[in-house]
């Protein structure tokens, strides 16, 4: 459109120039007016008509006035252009060199007319093409003024206006660029522009436009691109949209900016993006987006803002307020207020449209908004909010769909939807605190079609969800000024939980703690399969109550399920807290008990009589328990608690009672007492607090108790059991606070024919069970927070006495403690049982071969100094009088410093039994001094074999499976040093004996003859030996004693023993050996070895003669052998002498042959030196030969080559002359020849044939000679 103006202006000036330039050509001036106008209308591509007066001149420079100029003429008969007043002055020179310079031309009430029809085309990119000359004028200063221009757009039916258009117009040439300024008005809304263009090309004239308006308080500059495409005008490019510079100390120190890109047609102006940019320049809040103003035939608007992250602390106040600070107390409705303040302020646009903002984050005060997006369209007095989605704090989603309320009432009617991640978050924005139990609270949200005002907030439709629980209801509150708050609340779903109450009515009344709920009147109604309140979930609860001045009325509550326990309740409760007041009938059915007991240890106080009921809560099932709770405000009332009922196949009877509830809350002047019985033992053990296993003893058991607690110091407490024949009482006093339950002091009292069922029972394995264990005990017991002291212990167990003292560790997790204890008897088999398990099998006998068991208490932490009149070690009888330190720990366990008499000595040392993981393990260090050797070796027929004293030292390591693979794989070493040692049995001195009974043997001896005698000859007697050492070694469960030796002067021994400790078992070796004196021989001694195998109480013995049958034989052998020799004697000495006579004669006859033989050599030498002296003088004789005949032949080849040479000389001389004379006798004879035919072969000239002398013949060959 402008560049169609331009070209408009352009061709009157061409036209005003060609006027000028032919005017003075022309002497006919009446014909100008038609010439002007046919040449213009050629130029312009439309007719141009002037109405008015023409004038032209000359001097002193070229200027032409046209007067009523009009352009085009449309079928509804109004031009394009109408023109009061057009003229120009231009400089002649120019016009020498082609150029036209108009440097001052006028156009007075210019009136356009543009006109954009239905199909979007505009009028004036219609008609044929103009012609004009652009280059070559100039325009220094065009003055408009009193210029009108009427838009009409058929499309919409409306007419815009542009009045008041004063312009001043620049320009290099018609074809740019192009510079205007000026002022004008568009439907009264005035204000001044800029236009500087360049020049057209490709169709483009780019353009760049600064638009001021008078009333706005911003500026704007475009720069892009103008051209016609199909007929329709289109303006593309950039703009920049700043704020109008104001007065210092006015406004923002930072303005606001606007920068992006435009396309602008005759259908819609659309900005495809832009960036809007305040606050600071280093640090600018930037908003990007899109707009559309569509002015077609449905005019509407589109915005959509993208911003980032916004302080509006940082870009200055708005709303009502502005920026407040920090209010806790500010709630809901005031935060709607507020916020529908500051919508009020925001202009609603008149114009059917759409807006759409995006900003990440909103901060105002103390809230940050994120995320918040907009979609809304203006209604009236108000918008229509299409979509409205925050993040609220707490992570909270908000969706919002419905008519929003700018006027009066303000307020929101629509549908609603909250959906919180974090309600404690949105709970503290909201109200500014947050009740406890909303924190445990991970998400929760709802949505309603409400209605929200400042009075009323109504929720229909109502729907919660709380994790997987989902509710139906409705909600109302209202709250006037002049009336206590009101809140009803209907609710149906599937869960319903207090806490999302809480939070539902502490967002609309601004506060979700529990206080705040409570000040207002309460009407509610909840029917919910599940019901969550402090934690807890309840199924099928129905319940109807109201809170009404103070006083809370339970009509009805019924609850299917808590914890597994039916539970039905009616009454009031109110009163104040220092009067309270109450009335309430319970009673709970519960077939398990321990979730009920969970329910109360998470909500009452903790003590250890709830700790124990918690763990012991299944003895009470299959309970169904009447209760009933009295108390009211009143002095001389006192406060009641009641509960009875059958309990697991017993009953339990309870009653409590206080002064006051204060009294009974604070745990002073109270009293309890009750009875609990049950015909099983075991499950009234586990009622009373015990941890029992299932071993029942005597049935129909009972307990009795009472305690009575004064208002100071501790409470008088008795307890009784009863049950067949076993009773055990306990009295005294004892501290019921849960810091020092239960310190106090009692005596106790147990007596029973069999307390063995008991202590199995209770987890207290006794060794060697199931014989039972009669016990008759009386003892002191002081409790305190550290230590359980029992003193004057006394009783008997089964016959065996025991008194001592002892201290329990109450601070430990397991047991332990230190005390003494005397028994009468002490079997270490029973002290290692409670480690590893029994060490002898019942059944079989012999050690245990089954794995190890589990400790009886695998952490115990005992250290007891022990006493025992006898103390049995497993093997050679009893230590009297035994002391030591027992320390068992668990899986261990140390007897240390022991002491006692054993085996007619003294024994001291140390034992050890572990049991690490069912892997065995013993060890053993002892010392024995002064043992009588009788006691520990077997006997036999006259009495113990060995007699004498032994100082032992032993040190014993094991580790096993079980007992017997303990036993089987021990080792260690030892030594037992003897003294006196006599052995029994054994004659050193029977080797003559035995020498004169084998000399008597006639024949052959052998082992069994020998052994016929041996045994009477050496199995009596006895043998002093003396001192002996004897040390040993185990391995393998086998003792090992080796290579053992002593000796009386008669006989030597050497023994070893081998001693299986598994099996008792023993093999053994002893040999002994005789000194024979003059009676020795070598390679055989007078021997015999016993043998031992067998137990090692009483092993066998076996006599093994066959060293000894040996000895005799050889012994026989040796005389027999002595007499055969002296008859030999003689015939070797005949021998020899023949042997001596035929030595000399081989020898003789050895020296002739050997003197043959050196002259046979000496005669074969001579006949080698002659052969060798021969064949030298043949070798010389034969090597002179060669050199004379070698020298011949070179002398002949020497005569051969002078013969050689005077031959050749002879024989050319010879063939000299031969030619010659031939010559000669040729010419004789052919002289003289006589006819001959040729045909006859004769010869004619040459040499006949030599004449042979007869050498060559051979009559021999002649037939018939030889």
């Amino acid at each position: 459109m402008l560049s169609r103006i331009m070209l408009f202006v352009g061709g009157l000036v061409v036209v005003a120039l060609f006027a000028a330039l032919l005017a003075p050509l022309f002497v006919d001036w009446t014909s100008f007016r038609q010439d002007f106008e046919r040449e213009a209308s050629r130029i312009m591509g439309r007719t141009v008509v002037v109405h008015g007066s023409v004038d032209a001149r000359l001097i002193p420079f070229p200027s032409v006035t046209l007067n009523d100029v009009r352009v085009g003429a449309p079928d509804d008969g109004q031009p394009l252009v109408e023109v009061a007043r057009f003229s120009m002055d231009a400089e002649l020179a120019p016009f020498l060199s082609g150029e036209a310079l108009i440097f001052d031309m006028r156009i007075e009430e210019p009136k356009a007319r543009i006109k954009l029809f239905e199909d979007g085309t505009l009028d004036w990119a219609r008609g044929r093409k103009s012609d004009i000359p652009a280059r070559t004028v100039i325009l220094e200063n065009v003055a408009i003024s009193g210029g009108e221009i009427e838009f009409v757009d058929a499309q919409t039916g409306r007419t815009r206006h542009v009045t008041g258009l004063d312009a001043q117009v620049s320009a290099k040439s018609l074809a740019g660029p192009w510079r205007i300024d000026g002022r004008a008005a568009l439907d009264g809304e005035s204000g001044a522009f800029q236009l500087s263009s360049g020049q057209v090309e490709n169709g483009a004239l780019s353009l760049r436009a600064r638009i001021v308006p008078d009333r706005l308080a911003f500026t704007a500059d475009l720069d892009g691109a103008l051209k016609v495409v199909d007929f329709r005008p289109q303006y593309h490019g950039d703009f920049t949209v700043s704020e109008k510079p104001r007065p210092k100390g006015e406004g923002p120190a930072d303005p606001i900016r606007v920068a992006g890109k435009f396309e602008l047609s005759n259908e819609r102006i659309r900005v495809p993006e832009y960036r809007l940019e305040a606050g600071p320049h280093e640090d600018p809040y930037v908003v990007t987006g899109e707009a559309t103003l569509d002015t077609g035939r449905a005019p509407e608007f589109l915005l959509i803002a993208d911003g980032q992250q916004i302080d509006v602390s940082r870009i200055g106040n708005s709303g009502e307020g502005g920026k407040t600070g920090r209010n806790p107390q500010v709630s809901v409705r005031q935060r709607l207020q507020a916020l529908l303040a500051i919508a009020a302020d925001i202009p609603i646009p008149q114009v059917p449209g759409r807006a759409s903002l995006f900003l990440p984050a909103v901060v105002v005060g103390d809230t940050t908004v994120r995320e918040v997006r907009l979609d809304v369209k203006p209604d009236g007095e108000g918008w229509r909010i299409d979509r409205a989605d925050a993040i609220l704090p707490g992570r909270t989603t908000l969706e919002a769909k419905g008519r929003l309320r700018l006027k009066e009432n303000r307020g929101f009617v629509g549908d609603l939807l909250v959906a919180s991640n974090q309600p404690s978050g949105l709970a503290t924005w909201l109200a500014g605190s947050v009740d406890p139990e909303i924190r445990k609270l991970k998400t929760a949200g709802f949505s309603a079609e409400v209605n929200l005002t400042e009075e009323l907030q109504r929720f229909e439709n109502l729907e919660i969800a709380i994790g997987a629980a989902s509710l139906l209801g409705r909600m109302e509150r209202e709250s006037r000024a002049d009336a206590v708050p009101t809140l009803s609340l209907q609710l149906r779903g599937n869960e319903i939980a207090l806490e999302s109450l809480q939070a539902l009515v502490g967002l609309v009344a601004g506060d979700a703690s529990l206080s705040a709920v409570l000040e207002h009147s309460i009407a509610l109604d909840i029917k919910a399969d599940h019901f969550l309140a402090f934690g807890e979930s309840a199924s099928g609860v129905n319940a109807a109550l109201s809170v009404k001045d103070g006083l809370m009325t339970l009509s009805r509550l019924n609850i299917a399920s808590l914890d597994g326990a039916a539970l039905s309740a009616s009454g009031t409760l109110g009163g104040s807290l220092l009067a309270p007041s109450a009335g309430l009938d319970m009673r709970v059915k519960a077939a398990a008990m321990r979730p009920v007991a969970e329910l109360l240890a998470r909500h009452l106080p903790a003590h250890p009589v709830l700790a124990r009921f918690l763990a012991n809560a299944g003895y009470y099932d299959d309970a169904d328990l009447a209760v009933r709770l009295a108390f009211s405000g009143e002095a001389g009332n006192p406060a009641t608690l009641t509960l009875s009922g059958p309990v697991n196949d017993g009953r339990v009877e309870m009653k409590l009672s206080a002064a006051t509830p204060v009294d009974l809350l604070e745990g002073r002047n109270f009293e309890i007492e009750g009875s609990i019985f049950n015909p099983q033992s075991v499950v009234l053990a586990g009622q009373v607090g015990l941890d029992p296993l299932p071993f029942d003893a005597d049935p129909d058991g009972s307990v009795t108790f009472r305690v009575k607690q004064p208002e100071d110091g501790p409470a008088d407490v008795s307890a009784a059991f009863n049950a067949g024949s076993t009773t055990i009482s306990v009295k005294g006093t004892a501290a019921l606070n849960a810091a020092d339950f239960p310190a106090g002091t009692l005596a106790l009292s147990a007596k029973s024919d069999d307390i063995e069922p008991y202590l199995m029972m209770n987890g207290i394995a006794v060794p060697q069970a199931g014989a039972g264990l009669p016990l008759a005990l009386q003892a002191s017991v002081a409790t305190s927070a550290e230590a359980i002291t029992i003193t004057d212990i006394a009783g008997e167990a089964d016959r065996n006495a025991f008194s001592g003292r002892l201290t329990l560790d109450r601070t430990a997790p397991t047991l332990k403690g230190t005390g003494a204890l005397r028994f009468d008897t002490v079997d270490f088999a029973f002290l290692a049982e409670a480690v590893a398990g029994p060490v002898t099998d019942l059944l079989e006998g012999g050690l245990n071969a089954a794995p190890l068991v589990q400790p009886l208490q695998d952490a115990a932490d005992l250290s007891v100094a022990l006493e025992a009149g006898s103390f049995w070690p497993g093997l050679y009888g009893a230590v009297e009088g035994f002391s030591g330190n027992l320390v068992w720990k668990g899986g261990e366990l140390t007897l240390t410093d022991m002491a006692g008499d054993w085996l007619g000595g003294r024994l001291a040392g140390r034992l050890k039994v572990a049991n690490a993981e069912e892997n065995g393990l013993f060890e053993a260090r002892a010392e024995l001094s002064g043992v009588d050797l009788a006691r520990i070796v077997w006997a036999g027929p006259e009495g113990a074999v060995a007699a004498g004293k032994a100082d032992v030292t032993l040190a014993v390591d094991a580790s096993g499976k079980s007992v017997r693979a303990m036993v089987e794989g021990a080792s260690g070493s030892g030594e037992a040093r003897i003294s006196d040692l006599t052995l029994r049995g054994l004659d050193t001195g029977a080797l003559p004996a035995l020498l004169k009974a084998a000399d008597d043997i006639e024949g052959d001896i052998t082992p069994e003859r020998v052994a016929g005698f041996a045994a009477d000859a050496i199995l009596r007697g006895e043998a002093a030996l003396g001192a002996v050492r004897m040390p040993f070694a185990l391995a393998g469960g086998k003792l090992r004693v080796q290579n053992v030796t002593a000796g009386d002067g008669k006989a030597g021994f050497s023994g070893d023993a081998d001693i299986d400790l598994a099996g008792d078992a023993m093999t053994g070796r002893l040999s002994v050996t005789y000194a024979a004196g003059e009676e020795a021989l070598a390679g055989a001694e007078p021997e015999v070895v016993l043998d031992y195998r067998g137990l090692v109480e009483a092993p066998g013995v076996t006599l093994d003669v066959q060293p000894l049958a040996n000895y005799l034989s050889l012994r026989r052998f040796e005389t027999e052998r002595r007499r055969v020799e002296t008859l030999q004697a003689n015939v070797l000495e005949k021998q020899r002498l023949r042997r001596e006579a035929a030595l000399y004669r081989s020898r003789a006859e050895a020296r002739a042959a050997l003197a043959e033989a050196m002259r046979l050599q000496m005669e074969e030498e001579q006949r080698r030196r002659t052969e060798a002296r021969d064949r030298a003088e043949r070798e010389r004789t034969a090597r002179e030969a060669a050199e004379a005949a070698e020298r011949a032949r070179r002398k002949a080849a020497d005569d051969a080559r002078r013969l050689q040479a005077a031959e050749e000389q002879a024989r050319r001389l010879a063939e000299q002359r031969a030619a010659e004379e031939a010559r000669r006798a040729e010419e004789e004879a052919e002289r003289r020849r006589l006819p001959a035919l040729r045909g006859e072969g004769v010869e004619r000239g040459g040499e006949l044939p030599p004449l042979d002398s007869g050498q060559n013949l051979n009559f021999d060959t002649l037939p018939g000679v030889n």
